[in-house]
């Protein structure tokens, strides 16, 4: 009864995070997270990835404590802290599959080398483990499929991966603490330490040998076996000295550091700071001493759970909580969020208690006792339970029929962005702002520089120069344009005005780019129909652009706007459209991409004449202060000092 009603509800929580999973990959991350730019990793990363891999720590630690150190008594546990170390990272490398923006780059780092990146370290060392941990558990899968040569081949190897596994688990469970060395001002004081990497190695190993202790505790209570009480006593002392040993440098690190005085500084840092300490190690440590807890199947139950749920804090707060005091930011998961996390860690359990019951993965766990599990023995016929979880339904029919509820329930109970997809947020872009500027003539064929005079009125005509500054999202990002030195450059090559101003607007010449393209990121319709109904004389008027009433009134059909404004579209623009004889439409792309596209064709032509002409850095500037500039016309970049802009044009 306890095995088919944990695997329904496991079956019910896995549809609940597949239907969120499905439209997360449809829509994207943002459709289903409450993520933001100032708080940027959320659950599925510190809750899932920095929380999760500590607990597949088991791997490795009951790995050397049986195949390196050789105590025989934590046998009867090691398979299954393989077991879940392989469940733990797998979950962990699925769910950051659907943390990544774009999720099908999680491959990146096999082709894209970056040697100085803490990520790109920890990424490869996640992977290479995750395929030794595949390595160490294939052996109970090959004692299943009885090939005893094979067996006695892989035995003899095995220790290669048994150390290859430890190391690698020490690189990247340290290095996750060194990922975050790199916010000094952003974590709190109280969880920044330069002895992060330390600690996060230190308590994957305590939290590793209590985690399989939970796991073994929870599945011998399923399956109605005796736990291996001798390795879990065993366990508890090792974790005790490990978690002390983490309470010891803590606290000393705390004080050397000088911070003490925040320990008592009231304040929701201090009490969550305290009880994470209390969960995590304070008090399993204090009753883990004890002989007689540590033998009581009950009592390892609960601190294990404590320092579980303890040493998560601990990786939350250093992930996310510990920072909002320095970001001012605001996040709480949303529920697809939880639905995605627990629905995973629903999956791998799944998964979990599949080759516990095909494989000997734990001694005391054999076929007779997952029969006697699943035998239902005597029903009461009035029980709820009678009726639910057994007759008249089979374990698959019951299994998919929880699935199929978890389908239905979590698509009535989404969010319209996770339905839809999340609508783009506007960026609104702004007219251009004319400035004088002072310029520092460079060397024939290199780029000029220009630097802002702070009283340009006290300078001669002659050292000014006239320009725009296009800072259309008022970002602090900007260009400085030159427009009437590229209007001459543009005569020279035999253009005019119309090489770039493609189109206008009724009755205008020379229309500036922001009025058409009225966002930064986002396409915009130029073409107001409410407008010219209201102008036609509303339903009166629709002949004038749809001249056949029985066709469609779609733009095929449509009378051009040419017909009508004649100056709309200039014909010798550099602008074309996208389709030879195709004619122009009425939909604006973004700012960016009209600039950029425009831009860039024409600085990528000229390059060979001027060094640079189509690097970023030539147009794009972070807004400077004013400087006081009073020198002659000939004044070089060194000799102002205060250089802010490159110019394409001298």
């Amino acid at each position: 009864m306890k095995i088919r009603t944990l695997k329904t509800l496991l079956w019910f929580l896995a549809g609940f995070g597949l239907v969120v999973v499905f439209l997360r990959i449809l829509h994207g991350v943002g459709s289903v997270v409450a993520l933001n730019d100032i708080l940027p990793w959320g659950l599925w990363k510190g809750g899932g990835v920095v929380a999760l891999v500590p607990i597949g720590g088991a791997g490795f630690t009951l790995a050397a404590l049986v195949y390196v150190f050789h105590w025989k008594r934590y046998q009867p546990l090691a398979r299954g802290a393989v077991l879940l170390g392989l469940a733990c990272y797998t979950t962990v490398a699925v769910g950051l599959t659907f943390d990544i923006g774009i999720w099908w780059r999680i491959v990146f780092p096999v082709f894209h080398w970056h040697l100085h990146s803490t990520l790109f370290e920890i990424a490869w060392c996640i992977m290479l483990y995750l395929g030794v941990l595949a390595v160490e558990f294939s052996h109970t899968v090959r004692e299943r499929l009885s090939y005893p040569r094979l067996l006695k081949a892989v035995e003899k190897v095995s220790i290669v991966f048994v150390i290859l596994g430890i190391a690698l688990s020490t690189l990247h469970q340290s290095s996750l603490g060194t990922l975050f060395l790199a916010t000094p001002y952003r974590l709190h004081p109280l969880w920044y330490s330069d002895l992060l990497p330390l600690l996060f190695f230190i308590t994957a190993i305590g939290l590793g040998c209590l985690t399989i202790t939970w796991v073994a505790l929870v599945l011998h209570r399923v399956y109605d076996v005796e736990p291996p009480m001798g390795a879990i006593s065993g366990l508890a002392r090792i974790s005790a000295a490990v978690l002390g040993l983490f309470l010891v440098l803590r606290f000393g690190d705390i004080v050397l550091a000088g911070k003490a005085p925040l320990l008592l500084v009231p304040g929701w840092e201090m009490a969550n700071f305290w009880l994470e300490v209390l969960l995590s190690a304070a008090l399993p440590v204090a009753l883990m001493s004890r002989r007689r807890l540590r033998e009581s199947p009950v009592a390892m139950f609960w601190i294990s759970t404590s320092a579980i749920v303890g040493m998560s804090l601990n990786r939350i707060n250093v992930a996310g909580l510990a920072t909002l005091h320095s970001t001012q930011g605001h996040y709480f998961p949303i529920w697809p969020e939880w639905a995605v996390t627990v629905g995973l860690l629903a999956i791998a359990a799944l998964a979990f208690l599949y080759a516990l019951e095909h494989f000997d993965v734990f001694p005391n766990i054999d076929q007779a006792a997952v029969k006697r599990a699943h035998d239902p023995g005597k029903l009461d016929p009035a029980s709820w339970r009678t009726i639910f979880f057994h007759a008249p339904l089979s374990s698959v029919r019951l299994y998919s029929l929880a699935l199929v509820l978890a389908l239905g329930f979590a698509t009535a109970c989404l969010p319209d962005n996770a339905i839809y997809g999340v609508e783009p947020e506007k960026t609104p872009t702004r007219s251009p702002r004319a400035v004088q500027l002072q310029k520092v003539q460079q060397a024939p064929g290199h780029i000029s520089r220009f630097v802002f005079p702070a009283a340009p009125q006290q300078l001669p005509a002659v050292l000014l120069s006239d320009a725009l500054l296009i800072d259309s999202d008022d970002n602090g990002r900007y260009v400085l344009f030159e427009h009437d030195a590229h209007a001459a450059r543009l005569k020279e090559q035999g253009g005019t005005c119309a090489s770039c101003h493609h189109a206008n607007e009724p009755l205008a010449q020379a229309t500036s780019c922001y009025r058409c393209h009225t966002d930064m990121y986002l396409s915009e319709d130029i073409f107001s129909h409410q407008a010219h109904v209201e102008h036609l004389g509303f339903n009166a008027g629709c002949v004038e652009c749809h001249a056949d009433p029985a066709l469609a009134k779609v733009e095929a059909n449509t009378t051009p706007c040419a017909t009508c404004h004649p100056g709309m579209h200039e014909g010798d623009s550099l602008v074309k459209p996208a389709n030879p004889g195709q004619r122009m439409g009425h939909k604006a792309p973004g700012y960016k991409t009209a600039m950029h596209e425009l831009c860039i064709s024409c600085h990528e032509k000229n390059e060979g004449q001027i060094e640079g002409l189509a690097q970023c850095t030539t147009c794009h500037r972070d807004t400077p202060d004013l400087v006081e500039i009073s020198a002659p016309v000939q004044l070089t970049a060194a000799e102002t000092g205060q250089v802010t802009r490159e110019d394409a044009h001298r």
